[in-house]
């Protein structure tokens, strides 16, 4: 939540920034939160942890770490707009010209929920043809345009569709998607593994986000303790 309106924004933007991928000035694009002197940004910060591609594990750090970055990320996006503000360093090299304050803030971790799109992996997803029949894939895993997504999702399911109506009307099935080599190879070797299973009875417990206070962030390190050692490790050398 901001002190004052933010101008550049009046729409949902995908980013050019690496860190904050989509957002929206909520304060114009929906009207539960409408307010034509401040604006209130909704941002996906990501992505959040080595194990979706990126460089640092943000879903260890605490929320001023990551509101910190986000400040200094929408910067570069608001050059003219974001002041430089002394409780976020990140901000320090803007000008007087930026005016705009943070007021308040809350962090919401949805862990393993986006993940870097960095070249060269398309060629693992899937087709939505199958070679087991009558097994139609659908999903934004599979082989589409889109990033992991809702729209890839949606993309994902009319293909899968278009795979299921083709047969309906008798025609032969499209190509399937040849698989990588090495992913054959290491399938001869995989071991199963036993879920975690679920552990506790929060949003993050079932693939959604919560606001984590002690409680959530020790149930999380159960399910899911990788997240949190290379922060863990970060921490430690910086001492």
């Amino acid at each position: 939540w901001f002190d004052r309106k933010l101008q550049a924004v009046d729409h949902l933007c995908f980013s050019r920034s690496p860190l904050l991928s989509v957002y929206a000035d909520m304060s114009v694009t929906c009207k539960e939160y409408f307010d034509p002197d401040k604006s209130m940004l909704e941002l996906v910060f990501a992505p959040c942890s080595p194990l979706a591609g990126g460089k640092v594990n943000w879903i260890g750090k605490s929320d001023e770490d990551i509101i910190d970055a986000t400040m200094g990320e929408l910067t570069r996006l608001f050059p003219t707009e974001i002041a430089n503000d002394d409780k976020w360093p990140a901000t320090g090299g803007q000008g007087a010209q930026g005016q705009a304050k943070l007021l308040k803030f809350t962090v919401v971790k949805v862990p393993r929920s986006v993940y870097a799109a960095i070249p060269g992996r398309n060629k693992y997803r899937p087709s939505q043809t199958s070679p087991i029949p009558q097994f139609t894939m659908a999903g934004c895993f599979t082989s589409q345009k889109f990033l992991g997504s809702m729209e890839g999702a949606t993309l994902a399911g009319k293909l899968a569709a278009e795979v299921i109506s083709n047969r309906a009307v008798g025609n032969a099935d499209k190509p399937i998607k040849e698989i990588q080599q090495h992913i054959v190879d290491a399938a001869s070797t995989f071991v199963p593994k036993q879920p975690v299973g679920v552990k506790g009875e929060g949003a993050i417990a079932f693939g959604g986000g919560y606001t984590m206070g002690k409680k959530e962030e020790t149930l999380l390190k159960e399910s899911d303790p990788v997240q949190f050692d290379a922060a863990a490790a970060e921490v430690a050398m910086s001492k």
